[in-house]
């Protein structure tokens, strides 16, 4: 499958809603529970590209590496990229501003645990029917953190929203997935 822009969007626009589907309680999904879990996603199907599969590993392990290291920052800078061309600019100084403040209040309600098989599951069909690798979805969710971070400006400052995503990144780069039941 050839990761073509069109294809990128297409699978980043049916991720994007996918999410509130599989993880909205009583029809309502916190925006920072959508964006971290979507981001640790990304980072998800990236840490399944690294080639861990042999190892005997725990889900929700810690996995400090140097793939995660140099393949997750893609991740943020595509995401920071896409929300550029959406015409949402987020100056470096207010990203990290919001790093170092963020509070309790905006503290993801759902956990990785929870989220990360979920969405998978949610997503398999998504991935298969465009004929996605890991890093190809890895890619396209990175995408659709952006959409995300776009569309609940109304409801989140989108420098605090991309700091939630940054951390999702970086959870999901370097956390073990839990297995995804049938």
């Amino acid at each position: 499958m050839t990761d073509t822009a069109a294809t990128r969007a297409a699978v980043a626009q049916a991720f994007a809603k996918a999410v509130e589907s599989a993880l909205a309680t009583e029809g309502r999904l916190q925006p920072e529970s959508a964006i971290a879990a979507l981001a640790r996603m990304a980072g998800t199907y990236y840490f399944r590209s690294f080639g861990y599969a042999a190892l005997q590993l725990v889900p929700g392990q810690a996995v400090l590496s140097d793939e995660a290291n140099a393949k997750g920052p893609e991740l943020m800078n595509l995401a920071h990229e896409v929300l550029a061309r959406l015409g949402l600019r987020l100056p470096d100084d207010r990203v990290r501003a919001a790093l170092d403040t963020k509070a309790d209040k905006h503290m993801p309600l759902l956990a990785f645990a929870y989220t990360q098989p979920r969405l998978e599951r949610a997503f398999a069909p998504i991935k298969a029917a465009h004929g996605l690798g890991n890093v190809e979805a890895g890619k396209a969710a990175a995408c659709a953190v952006a959409l995300l971070i776009h569309n609940l400006q109304q409801e989140l400052d989108p420098a605090i929203a991309f700091g939630i995503a940054v951390y999702g990144f970086v959870e999901g780069t370097k956390t073990t997935p839990w297995p995804v039941a049938d």
